[in-house]
This record gives structure tokens, C-alpha cells and sequence, in this order.
């Protein structure tokens, strides 16, 4: 059987408070009865001296069996509480108030009698009682003298078997029973309080934990349930879960929302790549079909033809293939940073050397401006160099015969420079710019001729560049030109 927390809690301080009790009602007898025979003994602590000192015989330190016997039977019947007894010095019991078959034994220790008779240790003392081999009780106790010679001593057990079968029978009757009500009305009371305290103090718990499961039951979406609201700024520390559970449920519902998002575009992405893969797929393995089934038909010049055709889809095919695994691989945050110092002005004209036998094919200019840009970079040249040419590209598409292109290096200060490209292209829409850099999308200036175009290089330079913690920024004019620019951090000199 399972219980709450709320049943644990109430049971296990009902366990506790009922020992508690126990341990106390303890504690109290034995304090009771501390107190009831140290106040006994001190009220008849002159007893046994005022009993030697006005009785004859013993006053005159005579010691007489038969007479003393007489003398202890009279003082029962006035006193039944009282057990008498005359021991010889060395604690030997000469004669008694008890029937023989009482006495259990024949010698008693004086050590207590001596603490009593010469006041040296606090009440209550307890002496050996002769009617058990190893009972103790209250007492009082008197030295009789003959002349100088001690004869003995006056042994007088205050509470005697007739008082504790008298008082134990009277307890029994009341005293027990009014504790046994007592401690049954003190624990049903707390037990009946504290069922009321704890539902109180777990009342937020519950509803947190009846949040957590309808969330769960849910399927982890907030739209199918309605939650509780939390004080995040309260001293109750289930108010403070529940609020930081409130912030986990908005965080997993955004996560939830931005994979399903996420999803849609790698679906979409699919579609699109699938298409792009399908196109010079189709037309490498249709002219392979064609120069494998006309064969030696063909004339040469055809045929090279051909093979120049499907050899350009090839080269496409693989393009787009390194580029979808090089998008994979930035998406699922694989990709490491390599910062280093480097000479800016050498990689632009690395770049530059790269690409100008392309911008000559196509008479398009490409410069740097300044010429002998003096930058120190602080980055990932790698992936620096794989922007660059990455815009570099996406300008020379767009860029018509006899055009130009600039990588401009402006506005430095001591932690950055800016990095642009700048053409004189087709431009792009306004309207436009704040989706060009969504993997797939194809602009309405987008050229369709034989350019290898497969439409992630904007969405990579995008990923590499949030890697790098820094961001594009484009101005286009449409029939004018575009400037993509970022920033790139200056290594400090110092």
C-alpha cells in the first residue's frame, strides 16, 4: 500500500508524539515518586529517634526480644504503614515488627542508615528492605545507646507493604485509567491537529505534483492543460519549485515548438534538395544512356559533347552533396573553432587569386580596397575564407558582364573591423531581404543559366558566422548591387 506524503507525515509524528508521551509519562511517575518519598521520608525522618528517645526500653538501651515485639505490634496497629525493626551495629536483625516467614533477610547494609542518621547525602535515602532479597525503600532510622555503647539501631520502613498494596491498588483504579484517557485524548487531539497542519502545509505540494502529472498525461503540452499559477517571489520553497517548474514547462514547450518547426524545414529542405539531386541526376544518367547505347555511333565531337555535359552534373551533384553534409554537420553544432592570428590582407588576396580566373571569364573587376589593408585578425581563417568565398560567389552569379566586385575592409577600432562584399549586380528586393539566408530560398533575381547555383551558400555563411558570434548584414538595391558585410575581431597587440 502506497502513501502520500501527507499520510507519511502524519503517521510518523503520531509515532513520534505517542514515544514522546511515553517517555514523559515515565519521566513523571518516576519524578512523582521521587517527590512523594523524599517529602514521606522528611516527614517522618524524626520518627525512629522520637520512637527511641520516648520509649523506655529503648531509651535505656535495654534490648529486650519479646518486649520490643509487643512494642512493634502496637506501633503497627497505630501506624499499618509503618515496618519496624531493631538491627545490632553491624546491621544483623535482632527482632522485628514482620512475621518471620515475612523476612527475607538476616542482615541489612548501615551505610544508608549512617548517610540519614548524619545527614550526608539529600533525600530521598533508600535502605534495604528486609521483606526482599533485593527491594529498597524509604525509611527512618534512629542509634540507640546504652550509656556510650551502641546497642544498635532503630530500623523504621516508612512505606511499608501494606502503603504500596493500599496506594498501587488505588492507582490502579484511578490513576492509571485517568492517564490512559489522558494520553489517548492528548494524541487523538494532535493527531487531529496535525492532520489539519499538514494538509495545510502540503496542499502546494499536491497541487504541484497533480500539475506535473496532468502535464505529463498531456504529452508535455501546456495547450491541453491549465496549470496552476505560482508566486516565484514567495518564501514557501513549493512555491519556488512550482514556479521553476512554471519556467521548465514554457522552456520545453518552446523546445517542442522549435523541433517541430525544425522539422517542417528539414521536410521542406528535403523536398527542395531532392528536386535539385533529381535535376543533374537525370541529365548525367541521361546523357551516360545515351553515349552507352549509341556507342560508336556517335561522332566524337558529340560525344565529348556529352561527356563535357555530364561531367559539369557531376561536379554540380558534388557540390550539392558537400554542401547539404557541410549545412548537416553546422545544424547539429559539430563543428569546432580553430582561433588564430593572421594576416588579414593575405587571405583577401588568397581569396582574390582563387576567383579571378572566374571574374576574367565573366570581364568582371575584383579589388580590394584599401589595397594593403594592415589588420591583424583574431578568428578562424578557415572558416573566414569559406564566408568570403561563399559571398564572393553568390556575386560573381549575380554580377553581369563587366561588372564589379569589392572586399572592402572599413570602420576598424581596437576590437573590430568590418568585412564586406559589394557588387553591381541584379540586387534584391526589399521585401525580400529577410529570407535569403533561409536554406532553399531562391530569389526572384536568381539566375537559372549554367551557373553550378544550389542555394545553401547564404545559409551556410549564416551558420558560420553565428559560430563565430557575429552577424551578416545586407543593404541591396534591386538593379544596383548588394553589400553583405560582418564584423571580425582585431588581434590586441598588446
Amino acid at each position: 500500500m502506497k502513501f502520500s506524503l501527507y499520510q507519511r507525515l502524519a503517521i510518523s509524528l503520531s509515532l513520534v508524539f505517542i514515544l514522546l508521551v511515553g517517555f514523559f509519562y515515565f519521566w513523571f511517575q518516576q519524578v512523582e515518586q521521587r517527590t512523594r518519598f523524599e517529602s514521606e521520608q522528611n516527614l517522618h525522618l524524626s520518627l525512629a529517634a522520637n520512637l527511641a528517645r520516648d520509649n523506655p526500653l529503648l531509651a535505656q538501651g535495654i534490648y529486650d526480644h519479646s518486649a520490643l515485639e509487643n512494642l512493634f505490634h502496637t506501633l503497627m496497629v497505630l501506624g499499618p504503614a509503618f515496618e519496624f525493626y531493631f538491627v545490632d551495629p553491624t546491621g544483623l536483625l535482632l527482632t522485628y515488627s514482620a512475621s518471620p516467614s515475612q523476612v527475607k533477610r538476616d542482615k541489612i547494609n548501615l551505610i544508608p542508615l549512617l548517610q540519614l542518621t548524619r545527614n550526608q547525602a539529600p533525600l530521598p535515602i533508600y535502605g534495604d528492605d528486609p521483606r526482599h532479597l533485593t527491594r529498597q525503600k524509604i525509611f527512618s532510622a534512629a542509634p540507640v545507646f546504652n550509656g556510650s555503647d551502641l546497642q544498635g539501631y532503630l530500623y523504621v520502613i516508612v512505606a511499608g507493604e501494606k502503603y504500596d498494596s493500599a496506594f498501587n491498588r488505588i492507582q490502579s483504579n484511578n490513576h492509571t485509567i485517568v492517564s490512559l484517557v489522558f494520553i489517548g485524548g492528548s494524541v487523538f487531539f494532535l493527531f487531529v491537529i496535525m492532520l489539519g497542519l499538514f494538509r495545510y502545509f502540503t496542499a502546494p505540494l499536491r497541487k504541484l505534483s497533480k500539475d506535473m502529472n496532468a502535464f505529463k498525461n498531456a504529452g508535455f503540452d501546456k495547450s491541453l492543460v491549465n496549470l496552476e499559477t505560482w508566486q516565484s517571489q514567495s518564501h514557501n520553497e513549493v512555491h519556488q519549485l512550482g514556479s521553476i517548474f512554471s519556467q521548465m514547462v514554457e522552456q520545453i514547450n518552446g523546445q517542442l515548438e522549435r523541433l517541430k518547426q525544425s522539422d517542417s524545414h528539414r521536410r521542406q529542405l528535403l523536398a527542395d534538395i531532392s528536386h535539385d539531386l533529381r535535376t543533374p541526376l537525370a541529365s548525367l544518367q541521361g546523357y551516360l544512356e545515351t553515349i552507352a547505347i549509341k556507342g560508336e555511333a556517335l561522332p566524337s565531337e558529340q560525344r565529348d559533347n556529352y561527356l563535357s555535359i555530364a561531367h559539369k552534373n557531376a561536379c554540380q551533384l558534388k557540390v550539392l552533396i558537400d554542401q547539404i553534409f557541410e549545412l548537416a554537420h553546422l545544424e547539429d553544432g559539430q563543428v569546432s573553432l580553430n582561433l588564430e592570428v593572421f594576416n588579414l590582407a593575405e587571405l583577401l588576396y588568397d581569396i582574390v587569386a582563387k576567383f579571378s580566373l572566374a571574374a576574367e571569364k565573366k570581364q568582371i573587376s575584383l579589388t580590394i580596397e584599401p589595397k594593403f589593408p594592415i589588420i591583424q585578425a583574431h578568428s578562424d581563417i578557415g572558416k573566414i575564407e569559406r564566408v568570403l568565398s561563399n559571398l564572393i560567389e553568390n556575386a560573381l552569379r549575380h554580377t553581369p558582364k563587366g561588372g564589379a566586385i569589392t572586399l572592402k575592409v572599413s570602420n576598424c577600432d581596437q576590437k573590430h573591423c568590418q568585412l564586406s562584399v559589394q557588387d553591381t549586380g541584379t540586387g534584391i528586393k526589399h521585401e525580400e531581404l529577410a529570407y535569403i539566408f533561409d536554406a532553399r530560398y531562391r530569389a526572384s533575381n536568381a539566375t537559372h543559366s549554367q551557373g553550378q547555383h544550389t542555394g545553401l551558400g547564404l545559409a551556410i555563411t549564416k551558420k558560420l558566422l553565428t559560430l563565430l558570434h557575429t552577424d551578416i548584414r545586407v543593404k541591396s538595391e534591386l538593379g544596383k548591387g548588394s553589400e553583405f558585410a560582418f564584423n571580425i575581431r582585431v588581434a590586441n597587440e598588446q
